[in-house]
């Protein structure tokens, strides 16, 4: 008689529920059209940081088949810049890439990845950072932090908030999936910005 670990059927269990939810690319681009709006309350200034958003090109929205994307540089008084990315939808689960892949199809080489914590609210929010080394400028490099939003619960892992948003769907539960990622030439103002960022996501 066979003997099935645990692992083994867990991961049974996610392909089959996956199966039940389509996976298949759309034929044509059906753009989701909808905006939160809760991304109009993010503040411009976080300490001495000041945001402008960024325009976000045409194909960029077919590629994430959504408009509801925020894209905003902040920058401080010693020219430091910070940008800060929010992607979201209610009806499509591909929008939230792993930032990961974005970085490597541009040419860039993934170092010190780590997962972590970081207090926020009264709350221990997982995050996941990454340094990217530009192939072609060696002495180019940016710190990236970033993590998944699905409905209130907060992950890093990449298939646990697919799994979690089909779930929502299958289950007719309201969700939204969002990926929050910050990337700058400096990482210290990373925290600062999530705790003054999540309050207006939650």
């Amino acid at each position: 008689m066979f003997k099935f670990d645990k692992a083994y059927l867990l991961v049974i269990l996610i392909l089959g529920v996956l199966a039940l939810y389509p996976l298949a690319p759309p034929t044509h681009f059906s753009i989701d059209e909808a905006i939160d709006l809760r991304f109009g309350t993010i503040p411009f200034q976080i300490g001495d940081w000041v945001g402008k958003d960024e325009p976000v090109d045409e194909l960029t929205y077919q590629i994430l088949e959504t408009k509801n994307i925020l894209s905003r540089l902040y920058q401080n008084p010693k020219g430091e810049a910070v940008h800060l990315l929010l992607v979201g939808s209610s009806k499509d689960r591909r929008v939230a890439h792993p930032p990961e892949v974005c970085y490597t199809s541009s040419h860039y080489t993934i170092t010190e990845t780590k997962d972590a914590s970081l207090p926020v609210s009264g709350l221990e929010v997982p995050v996941k950072r990454f340094t990217a080394h530009d192939q072609r400028n060696p002495n180019s490099r940016q710190e990236v932090l970033y993590l998944y939003k699905v409905g209130k619960r907060f992950t890093t892992n990449y298939y646990a908030q697919q799994l979690q948003f089909a779930w929502d769907n299958l289950t007719r539960q309201e969700s939204q999936i969002l990926l929050i990622r910050f990337s700058g030439t400096t990482g210290e103002p990373f925290q600062e910005f999530l705790a003054q960022i999540l309050p207006h996501l939650t």
